[in-house]
């Protein structure tokens, strides 16, 4: 009997010894692996629907209009202040955000832009399609190059900084034979509101950056 409640007693010694150890490794402190580790935005974040756009070979007819990166008249513009879609032409929608059309256009450098009409531009035009966007906490880890341009890689309008929030709210990739290219995000350019795309594999984490 004394040398089966030794035995267990053992067992039991052992068990307890373990169970940090088990656990170890689950902490989402430690900055670059909290994309990992926070279970939870990790599944909201891949459970984000990608957004599509439906071509116009000869545009929607509405003349020229500003474009802004968000939608929002605050928001930064593209082009030093100056984007603009001539919607007479070959172009692309996404449809509607808060009244704005999401739109995607030719620039004269070969890329293409995305970005925002206001509503006052293009009252009655029906789109059939819909985008839903997430908004997902984010923390830079490192320099994130911001772009309007997702056909070319290597252009940006905008910098994050290490330690610079922003929020994800969608993922894209402009290439349909191509797997993910890029997050689609919400910053603050110049202290103004931008909606931009960021490389997939950008180095950050997710969550506010308060936690630890």
């Amino acid at each position: 009997m004394k040398k089966m409640m030794a035995c267990l007693l053992a067992v039991l010694v052992l068990s307890l010894a373990l169970i940090p150890a088990a656990f170890a490794g689950t902490s989402t402190e430690s900055g670059r692996t909290a994309v990992a580790g926070n279970s939870g935005l990790t599944r909201v974040l891949n459970e984000l629907p990608p957004f599509k756009f439906e071509k116009h070979a000869y545009g929607i007819g509405y003349g020229t209009c500003p474009v802004y990166s968000a939608p929002s008249e605050s928001a930064y513009r593209c082009a030093n202040g100056r984007a603009s879609c001539d919607t007479n032409s070959k172009m692309d929608d996404a449809g509607f955000v808060s009244g704005w059309l999401m739109v995607r256009y030719e620039t004269n450098n070969g890329g293409v832009r995305v970005g925002f009409i206001p509503p006052k531009y293009v009252r009655g035009y029906k789109s059939s399609m819909v985008p839903h966007f997430g908004y997902v906490p984010a923390v830079a880890n490192d320099v994130i190059y911001v772009t309007d341009n997702p056909m070319t890689h290597g252009t940006s309008f905008a910098t994050l900084s290490a330690g610079e929030s922003f929020h994800i709210l969608s993922k894209y990739n402009y290439y349909k034979d191509r797997g993910l290219d890029w997050w689609y995000i919400e910053c603050t350019v110049d202290g103004q509101q931008a909606y931009g795309f960021i490389e997939v594999d950008s180095d950050f984490e997710l969550g506010n950056g308060a936690e630890g």
